[in-house]
């Protein structure tokens, strides 16, 4: 079962049996989120243990909490929200969010070479997931929740907690430096079209 296969209809209606209290429902639930969850979370912790712990902590609060939820609202959207937040602690609690933000800059290994953007040239493949990565944190974030996991602007301002002209804003600053970046590098390559469609070096194909 693959994040985003599935009907509204039948996601409501497990929400309304983790509501109830259905283990089979929640079951469910768990399965079609769980993966693309870790793989959100392992964008703060760049851990994939601690984001598998950090995300099995989170639906233990989803069970925890289940009477609350309403099938009319987002699951998908909750979950994510309260991902980041989860994520967001742990880097607190570690006094390492300032030392992350410098260090992700850095860093230059363990890219996953699988993606959704396709180029014959591979050097452009290559370069286009480095201009990725090496986008400020924030603006790398909201980038990869649009291109990447298919949120709206207003979903996305939802997740991050800004507004929908802030996520506007971030999104135009990192269509305007992958642009600058890899036009550089290549020139013939590198259009409107071909950087609308940059997609995260992260890109699991579950979407």
């Amino acid at each position: 079962m693959r994040n985003g296969h599935m009907e509204q209809d039948e996601v409501k209606f497990l929400v309304r049996g983790l509501a109830e209290g259905d283990e089979w429902a929640f079951k469910n639930i768990f399965l079609l989120y769980y993966e693309p969850l870790c793989n959100f979370c392992w964008r703060y912790t760049k851990s994939k243990a601690i984001s598998e712990d950090l995300v099995q902590e989170m639906f233990a609060d989803v069970w925890h909490n289940r009477a609350v939820f309403d099938p009319n609202k987002c699951i998908r959207l909750y979950l994510y929200k309260a991902v980041k937040n989860k994520a967001l602690d742990y880097l607190d609690h570690q006094r390492v969010i300032r030392e992350y933000e410098e260090e992700q800059q850095k860093q230059n290994t363990g890219i996953d070479e699988q993606g959704s953007f396709h180029q014959d040239n591979e050097q452009f493949i290559i370069a286009a997931r480095e201009a990725i990565y090496n986008l400020p944190h924030r603006t790398q974030q909201i980038y990869i929740l649009s291109r990447e996991d298919g949120f709206t602007y207003p979903e996305i301002a939802d997740i991050m907690d800004i507004s929908t002209k802030t996520v506007e804003a971030h999104i135009s600053k990192a269509l305007d430096m992958l642009r600058i970046r890899l036009r550089k590098l290549f020139p013939e390559q590198v259009t409107e079209r071909t950087i609308a469609k940059i997609f995260s070096f992260r890109s699991t194909g579950t979407k």
